[in-house]
């Protein structure tokens, strides 16, 4: 019993030391607010459920907060499907998720958006390497603002590494996510961000995770602002 709680209080310590050691990036990042730059925090709650060996079903509510932490950004709810064609290697899902905001034209906006995932992955311990393509159209609303294009439809390519430690129930993780707008007149194939996200995936038990971040999105419009944002989801798989 001593073992199982010492094991116990050094894995709170460690996720102690995370947390301290991301929020002092935040920090020193929030002193760079005066160029320009964004700081904000996200914090995620994740619920998957197997409906047969292959499908699943997800939920995940998500609140974005900006100016350093203190300021409202959205809330998103989203809900869908998984499918895995190779178990443990390839999958397809199709998404919706319902977007409540504060827009540019500082008002409230409703948004809805649509997306379908293939996600490829390939393990070569204690490396892991995945792909996941993303194809998504988000629905604005012409009363809250004025926007040329409507639906955004973006391209999304993302590449993630993860470092697996033997017999540790962590798994650091860096990854760049290329978002590219497409169907749209003026800016067609018009790379509009990367994001940039190092963390840490901690396995709490069986079904239990918590993830902890830190992501930096590149605006390649010199219009729009660069944002920081420090972050932490739980999920659930049952």
């Amino acid at each position: 019993m001593k073992s199982i709680r010492l094991t116990r209080l050094q894995g709170s310590g460690k996720i102690r030391i995370l947390v301290f050691f991301l929020l002092s990036i935040a920090f020193s990042l929030s002193a760079q607010n005066d160029r320009g730059m964004r700081l904000g925090g996200v914090l995620a709650v994740e619920v998957e459920k197997d409906i047969t060996r292959r499908l699943s079903g997800l939920f995940e509510q998500e609140l974005r907060l900006e100016n350093n932490n203190v300021g409202f950004n959205r809330t998103t709810s989203n809900i869908g499907l998984d499918y895995s064609i190779i178990p443990k290697k390839l999958k397809v899902g199709g998404f919706y998720t319902y977007i409540y905001m504060y827009n540019k034209d500082f008002l409230y906006e409703s948004r809805h958006r649509f997306y379908f995932n293939v996600i490829y992955k390939e393990t070569f311990d204690p490396i892991t390497i995945s792909w996941r393509g993303r194809f998504q159209s988000t629905f604005r609303d012409e009363n809250k603002g004025s926007y040329r294009v409507n639906p955004r439809n973006i391209v999304k390519n993302k590449i993630e590494v993860t470092y697996s430690f033997f017999n540790l129930p962590f798994k650091p993780f860096v990854s760049a996510d290329f978002s590219t707008i497409v169907l749209d007149p003026r800016n067609n194939f018009e790379l509009s961000r990367i994001r940039y996200t190092g963390g840490v995936n901690w396995r709490l038990n069986r079904t239990d995770y918590l993830e902890l971040f830190l992501r930096y999105d590149q605006r390649m419009d010199s219009r729009d602002l660069n944002g920081a944002a420090i972050g932490a989801r739980y999920k659930t798989r049952f």
